[in-house]
């Protein structure tokens, strides 16, 4: 699996790749087989303007489920990517828990031997 970061079209802060790479792993660790690639925008949302708002954006492309795409925004970036990271977790184990329980109630059930 395979994670980009971007940060407004500029190289990232010293220790941020690092620090994106490392919690994004331990968050979608488990789900690590169901997930092509991992795409992490961390942004500034007021820009030259000033403020103190960070965005960041996780887009996924699972194998044979729609992509999960969402943001959160913080004050600072680390703390924008803390959350993502939690609710990146909570997202997929909900997506796929409903996957497997479509496909249980899809499977017929097994027929008897004889019958």
């Amino acid at each position: 699996m395979r994670i980009d970061l971007q940060c407004n079209g500029v190289e990232p802060p010293a220790g941020l790749r690092e620090y994106v790479a490392r919690r994004m792993k331990f968050a979608i660790g488990r789900f690590r087989d169901q997930i092509k690639w991992a795409r992490i925008k961390v942004a500034d949302v007021n820009g030259p303007r000033g403020g103190v708002d960070k965005r960041c954006v996780v887009q996924l492309r699972l194998r044979n489920l729609p992509d999960v795409i969402f943001s959160i925004t913080e004050v600072e970036a680390r703390s924008a990517i803390d959350r993502a990271a939690e609710r990146v977790s909570q997202v997929l184990a909900r997506r796929l828990e409903r996957q497997r329980r479509i496909v249980r109630e899809l499977l017929p059930e097994a027929v008897p031997a004889g019958a």
